[in-house]
């Protein structure tokens, strides 16, 4: 190895020898689970390309001499322990960042291990890691001679996310989690630029526990390039299943630890060599909830509509005091559930149209022309169910996540304007690369972000809306406005502060908050998590202030339109809002004495509307101290997924059960950073023992070399591109009708090639050519993966899964451990041994299939495809 007392500028010098030095013991996962392909010569009976053998040497797979350098990644954890965040940004070598200052590196694989690693001085004085936050270091070309791999069994890799980032780039958190292939909060974008070349790669094919010894190679002449590299970063995801009655690189094989109850109740599987805490079981600290929210229309018809009065009456008695009800039979009105107001705020009329089918719809005012509100530094959440879906109908030229996008803002006024289901639209560049795209929403609810403009809809005769709520018996709350200009009214106690944080269910979603102290001045904050944040430029007028038997009335207006981007904007659709509200015990803001979360719901105040049957949303809750929604599990339908109709693989009629909140049993959903996956009577029993190790990777680099007028460049860049088996349910529940009784299941999926979560994708392309096709799919059940162009009968890549096995030495060794997984790819390139690459047309049917053994319950399981490929229009 080279020694790490070598100057940085020493090793630089001596790297143009180093690969005719090295051999394949020198790669750094040697030994195991041997590094392979699934489509060498004659793997398919429609194999073509070059006869030979393709070396996985990560120092011989591509023509030409290769460098590397090691990145560090720390980990820290107690047992049962989820590690699960983005770690700080790790600068690369000096000499590395000035080799390649306006240059291009050409990455041409990679290698990904789990190891513990003693510091020497100079490392710990080049780790980003601070005394809050962990983060990592680097080495040219490595400085591995203490590195000690970390044995699956007492580590577990679920995924990962690692990005290179340029001097041309910056990283952000998005405003939404992307979840594609897994979630994630952290973006990168390029910033303006005069070369034109990628400035961020990210890497995320087979994440998981194969992402040892799955082949991470690319072939020759094709690599990811990357323009002036500065820094990586890292956010694993990384459970502890680690015994700690012995060393953590003790090679013992799966000892086991204790575990929760649930997981002992044939809740997972017992029998593989792998802990059940890699599934991530939902144990007693998780509690979880089904919320309703109300749908109501002043335009449309209801998608959904209430059949009976009894259920209207029920419905509207949840959002408001119902004085009366009847059923009426009047075709001049729209049929369903009616709301009608009453002259006294908050109290209205159940009336049920009992009328089979007309053609009125819930529009019961003239309210002339329409006009759009642009409020930049807003973007509009949708949440679980308002995002506008992709239908044709709204002219949607393009698609996210499920989501109708639009590419220019005049398209999206176009496309929104006619339809009273949407409602308002976001424009950003923040999730296509510098790519503008608006996102259709059938919400109003305004959330800040600077990076994005909202645009909602406006109408001359604005609908006048208001509303009343006792907030958790803290603080009374009234709403009224006409469109343009709000009364707000607020009751609490003298004496001390009160106060309203608007469209937020806890602090940490860092509201718009009104206070009223204990003397009755009135301030406007932009609150922070657990923190009281700044205080805002007023934008309030006081009506009145007034104290009887030591309860304070404030009556106030502002303008419904937020006056920054930090001012929350009322909406103007009616609907719900979640509030948080609080009480202090001191005259001034502090903290507070009691607290809770409740909603607000805004009724037109003086016309009939439609009450459509409630939407539910599911919320799970960690320890009662945080709360997430359970959201973006849409169980797609056939033909596009089983997960609706056959979701468990069996060919049983049954939904998938993380397809619902109250039978989800495992997953992403349980697994937040730092959750604990044993029970909570559990908690005295886990050690006082943190261990630390890091997630290393070796990047294996050329430096590219650009056209000239007689020769092409030295490398093509690939592209990223990925899809879910199971749509975006993520991680899937794999279960039959009788545990332990031998069984193999599959899901299936039916999409275009255009639709296979291509990235970086260009104006203009006809065809798509694959050069890494991989799967992701976790042990012990997963067999086999097939990815089929339906139009020709081709398979395009068949996968077979690898295990540890004794014909590689110990099953407790690292790299080979019993049930340890790993994933050859399939390769396409034009050298020796390696298959001709297929062209795919964007129109073609593709197939994709997923074999598991279900025997045994599996909970938090993942079906998905990856790889890299190039565009038939590629400039570089």
């Amino acid at each position: 190895s080279i020694s790490t007392k070598r100057s940085d500028s020493t090793m630089l010098c001596a790297a143009a020898v180093l690969t005719a030095a090295f051999g394949a013991s020198d790669v750094m996962n040697a030994g195991g689970v041997p590094y392979k392909i699934s489509n060498p010569p004659g793997s398919t009976a429609n194999w073509k390309g070059t006869p030979g053998t393709y070396s996985t040497n990560f120092l011989e797979n591509v023509a030409g001499d290769v460098d590397f350098f090691d990145v560090y990644g720390e980990v820290q954890t107690q047992y049962s322990q989820v590690y699960w965040t983005r770690n700080l940004p790790i600068e690369l070598p000096p000499s590395l960042v000035k080799r390649f200052a306006g240059k291009v590196m050409a990455i041409t694989g990679y290698e990904v291990d789990q190891v513990t690693h003693d510091l020497t001085p100079e490392e710990k004085a080049r780790s980003s890691t601070t005394a809050d936050n962990l983060g990592g270091f680097s080495c040219y070309p490595n400085c591995s001679s203490s590195d000690k791999s970390v044995p699956i069994y007492n580590a577990y890799n679920h995924h990962y996310f690692g990005w290179l980032v340029g001097n041309d780039s910056e990283v952000f958190d998005l405003p939404e989690v992307r979840r594609l292939p897994n979630p994630t909060r952290t973006g990168v974008r390029s910033l303006p630029n005069d070369h034109g070349f990628p400035t961020n790669i990210v890497f995320k094919e087979n994440p998981g526990g194969e992402f040892r010894k799955s082949y991470h190679g690319y072939p020759s002449g094709y690599a990811q390039l990357l323009h002036s590299p500065t820094q990586w970063l890292v956010e694993p995801m990384q459970i502890d299943t680690h015994n700690r009655d012995y060393d953590i690189n003790e090679e013992t094989g799966y000892k086991p630890s204790f575990l929760p109850n649930r997981v002992e109740n044939t809740m997972t599987n017992l029998h593989s060599g792998l802990s059940p805490l890699i599934e991530c079981p939902c144990t007693d600290r998780i509690t979880r909830k089904l919320v309703e929210s109300p749908v109501i229309l002043n335009e449309g018809v209801c998608s959904a509509p209430i059949l009976n009065e009894a259920n209207c009456t029920t419905a509207i008695s949840g959002i408001a005091t119902v004085v009366s009800s009847k059923t009426i039979t009047d075709n001049s009105k729209p049929r369903g559930c009616l709301v009608v107001p009453t002259s006294t705020t908050g109290e209205v009329t159940a009336v049920f149209n009992d009328v089979t089918a007309n053609k009125a719809t819930c529009d019961s005012r003239t309210r002339g022309p329409l006009s759009w509100t642009t409020i930049p530094g807003k973007s509009i959440d949708c949440g679980s169910k308002a995002c506008l879906p992709p239908n044709a109908k709204y002219g949607c030229t393009g698609e996210f996540k499920g989501q109708c996008t639009w590419d220019s803002v005049e398209a999206a006024e176009a496309g929104c304007a006619g339809y009273a289901e949407c409602q308002a639209f976001f424009c950003t560049t923040q999730y296509s690369d510098g790519k503008l795209l608006c996102f259709g929403r059938q919400v109003t609810g305004l959330g800040a972000d600077s990076k994005s403009t909202a645009y909602v809809k406006t109408f001359e005769a604005p609908l006048a809306l208001a509303g009343q709520a006792d907030l958790g018996g803290l603080v009374n709350l009234s709403i009224a406005h006409n469109g343009s200009v709000a009364t707000i009214t607020m009751v609490g106690p003298d004496g001390v502060w009160f106060g309203v944080g608007f469209d937020a269910a806890e602090m940490a979603d860092l509201p718009y908050a009104i206070i009223v102290d204990g003397k009755g001045s009135v301030s406007e904050r932009k609150l922070a998590s657990h923190a009281p944040g700044t205080q805002l430029a007023s934008s309030i007028t006081v009506v009145s202030s007034s104290v009887v038997d030591h309860v304070r009335t404030v009556v106030l207006t502002r303008a419904v339109a937020g006056a920054t981007s930090n001012h929350y904007t009322i909406p103007t659709a009616a609907g719900e809002i979640n509030m948080i509200t609080a009480i202090g015990n001191s005259v001034e803001l502090a903290y507070h004495a009691q607290r809770t979360g409740s909603k607000i719901v805004l009724l037109p105040s003086s016309e009939t509307s439609c009450m459509c049957t409630p939407t539910s949303t599911g919320y799970f809750t960690y320890m009662n101290q945080s709360t997430s929604q359970f959201d973006g599990y849409f169980c797609a339908d056939e033909p596009r997924s089983d997960m609706l109709r056959h979701g468990d693989g069996t060919g049983r009629n049954v939904s998938n059960a993380a397809c619902h909140t109250m039978t989800y049993n495992g997953g992403l959903r349980c697994c937040a950073h730092h959750n604990f996956l044993t029970d909570l009577e559990q908690a005295p029993l886990i050690p006082n023992k943190t261990d630390t190790y890091y997630l290393k990777w070796r990047y294996y680099f050329q430096e590219y070399k650009p056209a000239t007028p007689t020769q092409s460049a030295s490398h093509k860049h690939l592209h990223h591109w990925v899809f879910l088996i199971d749509d975006s349910v993520n991680d899937y529940e794999e279960d039959n009708a009788n545990y332990g009784h031998s069984s193999i299941g599959r899901i299936s999926a039916r999409l275009t090639a255009k639709d296979i979560g291509l990235e970086d994708i260009p104006k203009a392309f006809n065809k798509i050519i694959p050069h890494v096709m991989t799967p992701h799919c976790h042990a012990p059940s997963c067999i086999r993966q097939e990815f089929w162009n339906e139009d020709t009968g081709e398979i395009i890549c068949n996968i077979t899964a690898l295990y540890g096995d004794e014909a590689y030495g110990s099953t407790d060794a690292h790299f080979n451990e019993k049930n340890y997984i790993a994933i050859p790819p399939c390769i396409f390139g034009s050298q020796p041994g390696l298959q001709t690459p297929f062209e795919i047309p964007k129109t073609a049917n593709i197939v994709a299939h997923k074999y598991f053994n279900n025997t045994y319950r599996h909970l938090g399981q993942m079906a998905q495809w990856t790889g890299l490929m190039v565009y038939d229009t590629d400039p570089y």
